[in-house]
């Protein structure tokens, strides 16, 4: 954590060096000495936050300075910037006033830089002293400290125990099982990994696998290796081998005398003459499986490849890298049924016992299982716990706390690792630049679904996102690409994806995982908790600039400075516009992504012409349309994905020359009256999600909606269609996965031809009350698993129930809700 810390810190007084050098006149050589003498304490802080982890308070104390001081710093510095950036815009008579306290100001702040300085050359001792070492390894490979070592072994000694107690798994048995298995597997997957966070049972599932008898008489040699954070490639290659051939001790001893690359040579060969089965179980990093790779054959092409690797691993990235084409198995969490059955088997009720009470005590029980939200290492240790406890009331109170510290007494007769431990592991394998990131989920509240776009930006404005580590495109791109990572490394769960399907939407973070992110953000003071159930007040929350309004606002034109602006948002009621003034025409910032909320009256879409990292934009047409366009045809928005037209006065407005001028968007929404439906080569050919309201069309916009090639999702609303019949025809709609119609009030009849809407997987039709039926060929859209129809009429309703002549079209669809549409609407429904 320290290490991140510092880094960012680097590299923000880089940035101040180069492009805030005007400012620093007088401090620069110390902002630059101070950047040196950092650069060499990051060295040595990835082993000192091992170090920290192994519980060395000495250490630990010095870290915290290191984090705090480095903090300190940055703000020194940025303040000094500010204050001269501030006495430049003063006129010359008052800047001459103030020279003498400038003066003052420059040999105050040099003299702090270089009083933080000198405590870094401090600390830096004090670090090789106490034993610390410069670290020299990349950020993912340097956790090497004892306490690491330790579990990683505790984890590993856990992997052995057998579990014959297996619930929620005969699904994923059986598909495992098939794939190591079944000859006519038009795949041929040479590696078949378990991948899944920490506790959910991967090992149990592996095991279970490798000792399925149809596993069994399958392959001719088996080998199971549980792999070591420092893998010692040797051991493990000639484990696998002595468990394929059995050799006696004179074999042994020949073995032990080749060198490493016979060795890997030998086991490959041995592979391709006989069917083998490897399980190479808790694999943490990708440069795990490159110092093993070369002993297995998964590059050959054909049928002559029988041999199989099992893998088990929270990281997604190590499954696709030891095999692109392989297949990645992801264990569920357990459901409730489940999650009681395998308690039940793991603590048997006593009913002999005096103070027995069955349906108190599993009233008590499910209430605490809740708590494990189908983990089965924590119903596990759930259920150890409670049976040492005659009175289960004395833990449900603390019951996330308990789970998490069950069991780590590690002796000999002890069967599982604590949970935290298990899944702090995970934490700890983390590069130091991710680390903040995940800490930062603290301050979410539990269960609540954290949406990543508002995180991303988040993160950017509390300083935790570097683009010099290994990442390129905006901050917005590299935080979302840490947040994946995240994902792929089991640590959190992906809630929603966008409706495009190309993003992360929203995700979610199990509740023990959440337990370790809160005592791990609590031991490194990285967040201050405040409980707000005993105070009256709500928590404010900050919103990187949102502005509401109920009369119309000038932009202040000193807005223009802020040069790191990227998100802009104006929500104005119904009449009031946003008066930007020079804003655009002056601003000098490059960086804004989003602009949402302006008015065309008094702005000219050329004006956004230099916002040249523009992505999201939301127009309410508020005057003159045309006027607004002005000469559109020579305007290109070339990063542009989403854009949305408001007309809050509704007068038909000719939309295609805006369209045409933002070749490249994948989202369009329009709520206004138009003169005419864009033609196929006139939409962006990227275009994924359009939504239509108030269009007030004539002509049916099917045919030409029908052909746009990758359109997933469609929404037609409230009068954007005027007449009474609708046509997909033949193989229209290639890509379309959702259809929404509502408030079509002329819409009679809708017709579906054959091999259209291929791909329909969900449809909904809301307040279309002339709509007779649904089209027959529904009946043959097999992907269609999810209808809702909303305030349609009785009728309508009573023709798709089970009975009705309508029900044999929908009867596969295996989710079909209804919802108010219990009236008679007699005078619609003719």
């Amino acid at each position: 954590m320290a290490d991140a810390v510092v880094s960012f810190v680097i590299e923000r007084l880089g940035d101040l060096l180069i492009d805030e050098a005007k400012f620093l006149y007088g401090v620069e050589a110390q902002v630059g000495n101070a950047q040196i003498k950092l650069q060499c304490m990051s060295a040595f802080l990835k082993d000192a936050d091992a170090w920290v982890t192994n519980g060395d308070d000495r250490v630990r104390l010095l870290v915290v300075q290191i984090r705090e001081k480095s903090l300190d710093l940055e703000d020194v510095i940025e303040t000094y910037v500010f204050k001269v950036a501030l006495k430049r815009n003063e006129g010359v008579l008052k800047r001459s006033i103030n020279i003498f306290r400038e003066g003052i100001d420059v040999h105050k702040v040099g003299s702090e830089i270089e009083r933080i300085s000198s405590n870094i050359d401090t600390w830096t001792s004090q670090l090789e002293a106490l034993g610390v070492h410069r670290s020299i390894h990349k950020a993912d490979e340097a956790s090497s400290s004892s306490y690491v070592q330790q579990q990683r072994q505790l984890r590993q000694a856990y992997s052995f125990v057998e579990d014959n107690v297996v619930v929620g798994f005969d699904k994923d048995i059986k598909e495992l099982v098939g794939l190591l298995t079944e000859k006519e597997n038009p795949h041929k997957h040479k590696v078949i990994s378990v991948c899944g966070m920490g506790g959910l049972g991967k090992t149990t599932l592996a095991r279970k696998v490798y000792q399925h008898p149809h596993v069994r008489t399958h392959f001719d040699c088996y080998a199971w290796a549980s792999i070591s954070q420092e893998c010692n490639r040797r051991d493990v290659l000639e484990g696998i081998l002595f468990a394929f051939t059995s050799p006696t001790k004179e074999r042994r001893e020949e073995i032990k005398m080749i060198s490493d690359d016979e060795l890997a040579k030998e086991l490959y060969n041995f592979q391709k003459q006989k069917k083998c089965l490897v399980v190479l179980d808790d694999i943490w990093t990708t440069t795990t499986w490159d110092l093993l790779k070369h002993a297995f054959p998964t590059n050959i092409q054909g049928d002559t490849l029988h041999s199989k690797i099992l893998l088990t691993t929270r990281n997604k990235d190590v499954a696709l890298h030891a095999d692109q084409h392989g297949f990645i198995h992801q264990p569920h969490l357990l459901n409730d049924e489940e999650s009681w059955e395998l308690f039940h088997k793991k603590y048997s009720l006593d009913p002999s016992n005096s103070d027995y009470d069955e349906e108190g005590k599993k009233e008590v029980a499910v209430e605490m299982l809740r708590k494990c939200s189908g983990l089965p290492l924590a119903i596990t240790v759930l259920a150890g716990l409670l049976s040492n406890l005659l009175h289960w009331e004395q833990l449900k109170a603390n019951v996330i706390r308990c789970i998490g510290e069950g069991g780590q007494q590690h002796d000999d007769n002890s069967k599982y690792i604590s949970v935290r431990a298990v899944l702090g592991l995970s934490y700890s394998e983390l590069p130091s630049h991710l680390k903040p990131c995940f800490l930062y989920l603290a301050r979410y509240a539990e269960d609540v679904p954290i949406r990543v776009n508002k995180l991303c930006r988040i993160l950017i404005a509390e300083g935790l996102i570097s683009r010099s580590i290994g990442s390129v495109g905006t901050w917005e791109d590299v935080a979302y690409d840490w947040l994946c990572e995240l994902v792929e490394r089991s640590m959190i769960q992906v809630k929603q994806m966008s409706s495009t399907g190309r993003r992360i939407k929203s995700f979610g973070i199990h509740d023990l995982m959440r337990d370790v992110c809160l005592s791990k953000a609590q031991e490194e003071n990285f967040l201050h908790f405040i409980d707000w159930r005993n105070r009256r007040e709500e928590p404010i929350e900050r919103k990187t600039l949102r502005v509401e309004t109920r009369s119309d606002i000038i932009i202040p034109s000193s807005m223009c400075k802020l040069e790191q602006l990227r998100h802009l948002y104006f929500n104005a009621p119904f009449g009031h516009g946003i008066k930007f003034g020079k804003f655009l025409r002056s601003t000098k910032s490059r960086n804004l992504q989003t602009l949402v909320g302006f008015g065309t009256k008094d702005l000219l879409l050329s004006d956004l012409l230099q916002l040249e990292s523009l992505k999201k934009l939301q127009i309410s047409v508020n005057g003159n349309f045309d006027t607004f366009l002005h000469n559109p045809q020579s305007l290109t928005f070339t990063r542009l994905f989403s854009l949305q037209v408001n007309n809050l006065f509704g007068v038909k407005i000719d939309i295609i020359p805006l369209i045409l001028s933002c070749p490249h968007i994948y989202k369009l929404r329009l709520s206004s009256p138009i003169l005419r439906l864009p033609q196929v080569n006139q939409f962006s050919p990227n275009l994924i999600k359009l939504q239509l309201r108030f269009l007030k069309l004539e002509d049916d916009p099917m045919p030409t909606l029908e052909k746009l090639p990758k359109l997933r999702v469609l929404v037609i609303h409230y009068d954007s269609f005027m007449g009474d019949e609708m046509v997909c025809s033949r193989g229209g709609f290639p890509r379309l996965e959702s259809l929404q119609l509502s408030d079509l009030v002329n819409l009679k009849e809708w017709k579906v031809e054959e091999s259209a809407l291929p791909t329909l997987a969900f449809l909904r039709i809301s307040n279309c009350r002339r709509l007779r039926r649904v089209p027959n060929e529904l009946r043959n859209i097999v992907t269609l698993n999810e209808m809702v129809m909303n305030h349609m009429p009785k009728k309508f309703k009573e023709r798709m129930e089970e009975g009705g002549d309508d029900f044999y079209k929908i009867n596969h669809v295996p989710s079909r809700v209804f919802t108010n549409c219990d009236e008679d609407f007699e005078s619609d429904y003719v």
